[in-house]
Protein backbone atom coordinates (compact mmCIF):
# COMPACT_ATOMS: atom_id res chain seq x y z
CA UNK A 1 0.00 0.00 0.00
CA UNK A 2 1.30 3.46 -0.90
CA UNK A 3 2.50 5.44 2.16
CA UNK A 4 0.32 8.38 3.09
CA UNK A 5 1.73 11.80 2.30
CA UNK A 6 1.33 14.11 5.29
CA UNK A 7 2.04 17.85 5.51
CA UNK A 8 2.35 19.68 8.82
CA UNK A 9 1.72 23.38 8.27
CA UNK A 10 2.72 25.05 11.52
CA UNK A 11 4.87 28.13 12.12
CA UNK A 12 5.99 27.17 15.61
CA UNK A 13 9.01 24.88 15.29
CA UNK A 14 8.52 23.16 18.65
CA UNK A 15 4.84 22.39 17.94
CA UNK A 16 5.60 21.17 14.42
CA UNK A 17 8.32 18.89 15.77
CA UNK A 18 5.92 17.52 18.37
CA UNK A 19 3.35 16.71 15.67
CA UNK A 20 5.99 14.97 13.54
CA UNK A 21 7.14 12.87 16.50
CA UNK A 22 3.60 11.74 17.32
CA UNK A 23 2.94 10.85 13.68
CA UNK A 24 6.08 8.72 13.65
CA UNK A 25 4.70 6.78 16.61
CA UNK A 26 1.81 5.59 14.39
CA UNK A 27 4.03 4.94 11.38
CA UNK A 28 3.36 8.14 9.44
CA UNK A 29 6.19 10.13 7.87
CA UNK A 30 5.54 13.84 7.42
CA UNK A 31 6.94 17.03 5.93
CA UNK A 32 6.99 20.24 7.95
CA UNK A 33 6.07 23.60 6.41
CA UNK A 34 6.70 26.69 8.55
CA UNK A 35 5.02 29.48 6.56
CA UNK A 36 1.82 30.04 4.63
CA UNK A 37 3.66 31.14 1.49
CA UNK A 38 5.85 28.04 1.58
CA UNK A 39 2.73 25.92 2.09
CA UNK A 40 1.00 27.34 -0.99
CA UNK A 41 4.15 26.78 -3.06
CA UNK A 42 4.32 23.16 -1.89
CA UNK A 43 0.63 22.55 -2.52
CA UNK A 44 0.99 23.84 -6.08
CA UNK A 45 3.00 20.73 -6.90
CA UNK A 46 1.60 18.05 -4.60
CA UNK A 47 -1.74 16.79 -3.28
CA UNK A 48 -1.12 15.30 0.17
CA UNK A 49 -3.39 12.72 1.75
CA UNK A 50 -3.48 14.53 5.09
CA UNK A 51 -2.74 18.09 6.23
CA UNK A 52 -2.31 19.22 9.83
CA UNK A 53 -3.02 22.93 9.57
CA UNK A 54 -2.50 25.76 12.04
CA UNK A 55 -4.93 28.63 11.41
CA UNK A 56 -2.73 31.49 12.66
CA UNK A 57 0.22 31.46 10.30
CA UNK A 58 0.78 35.14 9.71
CA UNK A 59 -0.81 38.43 8.66
CA UNK A 60 -0.45 38.21 4.90
CA UNK A 61 -1.75 34.66 4.35
CA UNK A 62 -3.62 32.72 7.02
CA UNK A 63 -4.31 29.04 7.52
CA UNK A 64 -7.90 29.83 6.61
CA UNK A 65 -6.74 31.00 3.16
CA UNK A 66 -4.87 27.74 2.68
CA UNK A 67 -7.92 25.71 3.67
CA UNK A 68 -10.09 27.55 1.15
CA UNK A 69 -7.46 26.91 -1.52
CA UNK A 70 -7.52 23.19 -0.73
CA UNK A 71 -11.29 22.88 -0.71
CA UNK A 72 -11.77 24.89 -3.92
CA UNK A 73 -9.38 22.77 -5.99
CA UNK A 74 -10.51 19.34 -7.31
CA UNK A 75 -6.91 18.10 -7.01
CA UNK A 76 -7.46 17.93 -3.25
CA UNK A 77 -10.75 16.00 -3.26
CA UNK A 78 -9.03 13.16 -1.40
CA UNK A 79 -7.09 15.39 0.99
CA UNK A 80 -8.13 15.43 4.60
CA UNK A 81 -7.46 18.51 6.69
CA UNK A 82 -7.18 18.56 10.47
CA UNK A 83 -7.25 22.15 11.72
CA UNK A 84 -5.36 22.70 14.96
CA UNK A 85 -5.85 26.01 16.77
CA UNK A 86 -5.84 27.65 20.18
CA UNK A 87 -8.61 30.02 19.07
CA UNK A 88 -12.07 28.38 18.69
CA UNK A 89 -13.60 31.54 17.24
CA UNK A 90 -11.15 31.48 14.33
CA UNK A 91 -12.28 27.93 13.52
CA UNK A 92 -15.99 28.77 13.42
CA UNK A 93 -16.16 30.17 9.84
CA UNK A 94 -14.31 27.17 8.38
CA UNK A 95 -15.79 24.34 10.48
CA UNK A 96 -17.61 22.88 7.45
CA UNK A 97 -14.41 22.82 5.40
CA UNK A 98 -12.21 20.96 7.87
CA UNK A 99 -12.45 17.22 8.45
CA UNK A 100 -11.64 17.75 12.10
CA UNK A 101 -10.83 20.64 14.43
CA UNK A 102 -8.57 20.17 17.46
CA UNK A 103 -7.94 22.73 20.17
CA UNK A 104 -4.43 23.45 21.39
CA UNK A 105 -2.77 22.28 23.52
CA UNK A 106 -3.07 18.91 21.78
CA UNK A 107 -2.02 15.98 23.95
CA UNK A 108 0.16 13.15 22.70
CA UNK A 109 -2.38 10.36 23.16
CA UNK A 110 -5.18 12.46 21.70
CA UNK A 111 -3.28 13.14 18.46
CA UNK A 112 -1.81 9.63 18.31
CA UNK A 113 -5.23 7.97 18.58
CA UNK A 114 -6.81 10.23 15.96
CA UNK A 115 -3.95 9.73 13.53
CA UNK A 116 -4.16 5.95 13.92
CA UNK A 117 -7.85 6.04 13.05
CA UNK A 118 -7.40 8.43 10.14
CA UNK A 119 -4.54 6.35 8.75
CA UNK A 120 -6.77 3.28 8.61
CA UNK A 121 -9.67 5.06 6.93
CA UNK A 122 -10.29 5.13 3.20
CA UNK A 123 -9.12 8.43 1.70
CA UNK A 124 -11.43 8.33 -1.32
CA UNK A 125 -13.40 11.39 -0.26
CA UNK A 126 -13.44 14.14 2.32
CA UNK A 127 -16.34 12.70 4.22
CA UNK A 128 -15.92 8.98 3.68
CA UNK A 129 -15.01 6.96 6.76
CA UNK A 130 -15.93 9.33 9.57
CA UNK A 131 -19.07 11.05 8.25
CA UNK A 132 -22.70 10.12 7.82
CA UNK A 133 -23.37 10.36 4.06
CA UNK A 134 -26.79 12.00 4.43
CA UNK A 135 -26.22 14.68 7.06
CA UNK A 136 -22.40 14.97 6.78
CA UNK A 137 -22.24 14.82 10.57
CA UNK A 138 -19.85 12.40 12.26
CA UNK A 139 -20.97 8.77 12.20
CA UNK A 140 -21.34 6.69 15.36
CA UNK A 141 -17.90 5.07 15.09
CA UNK A 142 -16.03 8.37 14.94
CA UNK A 143 -18.27 9.94 17.59
CA UNK A 144 -17.40 7.13 20.00
CA UNK A 145 -13.71 7.68 19.20
CA UNK A 146 -14.02 11.37 20.13
CA UNK A 147 -15.95 10.39 23.26
CA UNK A 148 -13.19 7.99 24.26
CA UNK A 149 -10.56 10.72 23.89
CA UNK A 150 -12.60 13.12 26.04
CA UNK A 151 -13.03 10.39 28.67
CA UNK A 152 -9.28 9.76 28.82
CA UNK A 153 -8.55 13.48 29.03
CA UNK A 154 -10.52 13.78 32.30
CA UNK A 155 -8.05 11.38 33.89
CA UNK A 156 -5.18 13.79 33.19
CA UNK A 157 -6.98 17.09 33.80
CA UNK A 158 -9.17 17.60 36.84
CA UNK A 159 -10.54 20.85 35.40
CA UNK A 160 -11.64 19.25 32.13
CA UNK A 161 -15.42 18.94 31.84
CA UNK A 162 -17.43 17.50 28.97
CA UNK A 163 -21.00 16.45 28.30
CA UNK A 164 -23.06 14.46 25.81
CA UNK A 165 -26.45 15.44 24.42
CA UNK A 166 -28.69 12.73 22.97
CA UNK A 167 -31.55 13.51 20.60
CA UNK A 168 -34.24 11.32 19.11
CA UNK A 169 -36.81 12.51 16.60
CA UNK A 170 -40.17 10.78 17.08
CA UNK A 171 -41.15 10.14 13.48
CA UNK A 172 -43.68 7.46 14.43
CA UNK A 173 -45.93 10.31 15.60
CA UNK A 174 -46.06 11.91 12.16
CA UNK A 175 -45.78 9.10 9.62
CA UNK A 176 -48.14 10.81 7.16
CA UNK A 177 -46.05 13.99 7.12
CA UNK A 178 -42.93 12.00 6.24
CA UNK A 179 -44.46 9.56 3.80
CA UNK A 180 -42.40 11.02 0.95
CA UNK A 181 -38.79 9.62 0.98
CA UNK A 182 -37.48 12.93 -0.34
CA UNK A 183 -39.01 14.68 2.68
CA UNK A 184 -37.22 12.26 5.00
CA UNK A 185 -33.87 13.16 3.45
CA UNK A 186 -34.74 16.87 3.57
CA UNK A 187 -35.49 16.73 7.29
CA UNK A 188 -32.42 14.65 8.15
CA UNK A 189 -30.15 17.08 6.28
CA UNK A 190 -31.79 20.09 7.89
CA UNK A 191 -31.38 18.56 11.36
CA UNK A 192 -27.68 18.14 10.58
CA UNK A 193 -27.40 21.73 9.36
CA UNK A 194 -29.13 23.14 12.43
CA UNK A 195 -26.93 21.14 14.79
CA UNK A 196 -23.76 22.34 13.06
CA UNK A 197 -24.91 25.97 13.03
CA UNK A 198 -25.74 26.17 16.71
CA UNK A 199 -22.86 24.42 18.46
CA UNK A 200 -19.17 25.34 18.63
CA UNK A 201 -17.01 24.18 15.70
CA UNK A 202 -14.91 22.18 18.16
CA UNK A 203 -17.95 20.20 19.37
CA UNK A 204 -18.79 16.89 17.71
CA UNK A 205 -22.30 16.42 16.26
CA UNK A 206 -23.21 12.92 15.03
CA UNK A 207 -26.01 10.98 13.44
CA UNK A 208 -25.88 7.62 15.22
CA UNK A 209 -28.56 5.75 13.30
CA UNK A 210 -32.00 6.43 11.87
CA UNK A 211 -33.43 9.39 13.75
CA UNK A 212 -30.98 9.22 16.65
CA UNK A 213 -28.38 11.96 17.03
CA UNK A 214 -25.80 13.01 19.62
CA UNK A 215 -23.43 15.88 20.29
CA UNK A 216 -20.21 15.95 22.33
CA UNK A 217 -19.25 19.17 24.11
CA UNK A 218 -15.69 19.30 25.45
CA UNK A 219 -13.77 21.72 27.64
CA UNK A 220 -16.82 23.27 29.30
CA UNK A 221 -15.82 26.08 31.66
CA UNK A 222 -18.70 25.11 33.92
CA UNK A 223 -20.69 21.82 33.71
CA UNK A 224 -23.89 23.88 33.94
CA UNK A 225 -23.11 25.33 30.51
CA UNK A 226 -24.71 22.24 29.01
CA UNK A 227 -28.14 23.41 30.18
CA UNK A 228 -27.80 26.54 28.06
CA UNK A 229 -26.68 24.46 25.08
CA UNK A 230 -29.70 22.16 25.46
CA UNK A 231 -32.00 25.19 25.62
CA UNK A 232 -30.46 26.72 22.49
CA UNK A 233 -30.67 23.48 20.50
CA UNK A 234 -34.27 22.95 21.58
CA UNK A 235 -35.20 26.40 20.32
CA UNK A 236 -33.40 25.94 17.00
CA UNK A 237 -34.68 22.42 16.29
CA UNK A 238 -38.34 23.18 17.06
CA UNK A 239 -39.26 25.52 14.16
CA UNK A 240 -41.12 23.85 11.25
CA UNK A 241 -39.28 22.03 8.49
CA UNK A 242 -40.24 22.89 4.92
CA UNK A 243 -41.56 19.77 3.18
CA UNK A 244 -43.20 19.18 -0.19
CA UNK A 245 -46.69 19.45 1.31
CA UNK A 246 -45.80 22.47 3.45
CA UNK A 247 -44.23 23.27 6.83
CA UNK A 248 -44.11 20.40 9.31
CA UNK A 249 -43.07 20.36 12.98
CA UNK A 250 -41.03 17.28 13.86
CA UNK A 251 -41.30 16.21 17.49
CA UNK A 252 -38.15 15.22 19.35
CA UNK A 253 -36.70 14.49 22.77
CA UNK A 254 -33.42 15.85 24.05
CA UNK A 255 -31.37 14.95 27.12
CA UNK A 256 -27.87 15.65 28.40
CA UNK A 257 -25.40 13.97 30.73
CA UNK A 258 -22.25 15.54 32.15
CA UNK A 259 -19.26 13.26 32.69
CA UNK A 260 -18.59 12.21 36.28
CA UNK A 261 -16.33 9.71 38.02
CA UNK A 262 -19.26 7.27 38.29
CA UNK A 263 -18.84 6.32 34.62
CA UNK A 264 -16.38 3.47 34.07
CA UNK A 265 -16.48 3.45 30.24
CA UNK A 266 -16.96 6.26 27.69
CA UNK A 267 -19.96 4.64 26.01
CA UNK A 268 -21.81 4.60 29.36
CA UNK A 269 -22.17 8.39 29.13
CA UNK A 270 -23.95 8.18 25.78
CA UNK A 271 -26.11 5.30 26.98
CA UNK A 272 -27.09 7.29 30.08
CA UNK A 273 -28.25 10.20 27.93
CA UNK A 274 -30.21 7.84 25.68
CA UNK A 275 -31.82 6.23 28.73
CA UNK A 276 -33.10 9.64 29.79
CA UNK A 277 -34.77 9.95 26.38
CA UNK A 278 -36.55 6.64 26.85
CA UNK A 279 -37.70 7.64 30.31
CA UNK A 280 -39.01 10.95 28.97
CA UNK A 281 -41.05 9.13 26.31
CA UNK A 282 -42.44 6.69 28.88
CA UNK A 283 -43.48 9.54 31.21
CA UNK A 284 -45.13 11.37 28.34
CA UNK A 285 -47.01 8.22 27.32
Amino acid sequence: MKPLQVLIIEDDQYTAGFFRTVLKLVGLESEIIHSAKEALDRLSSTAPDLVLLDIRLGVEISGEDILYQIRSNPRFDKTRVVVITAYPRLAEPISDLADLILLKPVETEQLKSLMERLRNMDFQSKFQGCRDPITELFNEEFFLARLELAFERTKRRKDFHFAVIALEFLTDLQQEALANPDDVLTVLREIGNRLKRHIRPTDAPARLSGWKFATLHEDLKDPREIDLIVKRLTEKLEPPYDLFAGPCTIKFRIASVVHSSSFEKPVEILRAAQKLLVEAVEKAG
